[in-house]
């Protein structure tokens, strides 16, 4: 099952709050490792048969920073689009120094849903945009039409 309005985990479980024929299925849910067990723990609460197999992980590559933060302040990279909470811990986590962090929070950040956003702004990021949507096609729309009302893209032509 999918959602078709929001890509996250509370979307997923109106479909199946919805769907009352579903509750006598056996439903099995794949997810990253140490994956949020929201919709495991909600749909057992209320009585579906619920299974859960970590079937992937993400490996963050090693990655030298100082030598990272050099290229992006050197291509002016002033916006960050960030999905999931990992990511954005992550970015804390390898930004160690009290220089790179503030470049860091300086910069817009992108960000799908709230419960990101509270943890964007816990971590020290002042200028959120929160998208409702975790699909490219969305995410890309979004941050155009932040960038045009701006007009950090220069002026818009006519066609």
């Amino acid at each position: 099952m999918f959602s078709k309005k929001k890509e996250n985990s509370e979307s997923l479980l109106k479909i199946f709050y919805k769907n009352k024929c579903i509750k006598d299925k056996k439903i099995l849910l794949l997810q990253g490792e140490n994956g949020r067990k929201l919709i495991k723990n909600s749909l057992k609460k209320n009585g579906f048969n619920v299974s859960l197999v970590e079937c992937y992980k993400r490996v963050f590559k090693n990655i030298n920073i100082e030598l990272e933060l050099k290229k992006w302040k050197f291509y002016k990279i002033n916006t960050l689009l960030v999905t999931n909470s990992e990511i954005l811990n992550k970015l804390n986590d390898i930004f160690d120094d009290i220089n790179q962090k503030k470049w860091l929070f300086e910069c817009k950040i992108f960000v799908v849903g709230d419960r990101l956003k509270k943890l964007a702004k816990e971590i020290g990021w002042k200028n959120i945009i929160v998208s409702e949507y975790a699909n490219n096609d969305y995410l890309l729309k979004l941050i155009i039409k932040n960038y045009y009302s701006l007009n950090l893209f220069g002026r818009r032509k006519r066609i």
